[in-house]
């Protein structure tokens, strides 16, 4: 009777574990909610243009679970891509220092800015090449000789010494004001602002940039743009740039996805207890008994 009793029990938890098994088979394949985004999706090293401007979508994959590159070993993590574009109008700025040395025109100047809370312009002041100087000379010696911290030339016919800074022609100076141009490492700029402490410069030009996506990473695309990634289900190695317009919609599926995996944990413990207490009936109804 015992026994008989166990095996109710065992068919009974069987059951259970079985159906609570069979049904999320059934929800997982068509009861999952389904992500409603739309927009431009890509495989790796596929482009697309937007806006005028072409996005490359490179190394879609895997991430390793162990660290490192995209796929390789360590297991397969979450997918990751990196997205690479090139703003054609970037705005780029550079700073030239209050006393700095800068090349300007193939000739070394030093930058001067006046002192003071309101100033508008600054002044290039060529570095003279006093060696230079001096070795195209050939009636001063081309080494300069100091007394009393003070530097001279020396004269080659009587030895006759003369205030180096005397000696020296004037050097060449440029002026320049907030919004004239101005030519840097092959760049014609605009000085944009001066201050006591330096100049700033900017211009327009190719600037290459890189982002890597995640799913639900937000970029920032050349025209402005707020997008952010997903990567489709069954879709293996794509990612699609979806307008953040769309990120209301998304945000509510993940919640209703997370509701959703919380009743198949729920489903998978029925099965694992269902499975457990059948197995221990059992057990128990077959244990070797006294007398």
């Amino acid at each position: 009777m015992q026994r008989r009793a166990a095996a109710i029990y065992f068919v009974f938890f069987l059951v259970v574990g079985a159906a609570a098994y069979a049904y999320i088979g059934v929800a997982q394949s068509s009861q999952q909610p389904a992500f409603d985004v739309d927009g431009p999706t890509l495989a790796g090293n596929e482009s697309t243009t937007i806006d005028g401007t072409e996005y490359t979508a490179v190394e879609v994959g895997h991430e390793s679970s162990g660290g490192g590159d995209h796929g390789g070993g360590g297991g397969e993590g979450a997918l990751v891509a990196t997205l690479e574009w090139t703003n054609d109008s970037a705005r780029q700025t550079a700073t030239l220092e209050n006393e700095s040395t800068v090349t300007y025109q193939d000739t070394s100047y030093t930058v001067l800015v006046a002192n003071g809370s309101d100033v508008s312009s600054f002044t290039l002041r060529e570095e003279l090449n006093v060696s230079a100087i001096l070795a195209n000379d050939d009636t001063v010696e081309n080494t300069v000789a100091t007394r009393n911290d003070t530097e001279y030339v020396v004269y080659r016919e009587n030895d006759s010494l003369h205030p180096l800074a005397e000696y020296l022609p004037e050097p060449d100076t440029r002026e320049f004001s907030t919004g004239d141009s101005y030519q840097y490492e092959g760049n014609e700029t605009t000085v944009a602002e001066v201050t006591s402490s330096g100049v700033t410069l900017e211009w327009t030009g190719p600037v290459a940039n890189s982002e890597e996506l995640q799913e639900g990473t937000n970029v920032t695309l050349a025209n402005g743009g707020q997008y952010f990634a997903h990567f489709p289900d069954g879709q293996d190695e794509v990612v699609s740039l979806v307008p953040s317009d769309q990120y209301p919609s998304y945000q509510a599926t993940i919640g209703q996805r997370n509701y959703f995996d919380e009743r198949m944990n729920g489903l998978w413990g029925i099965v694992i207890i269902s499975g457990s207490a059948a197995f221990l009936i059992l057990s128990m109804a077959y244990m070797p008994h006294r007398g």
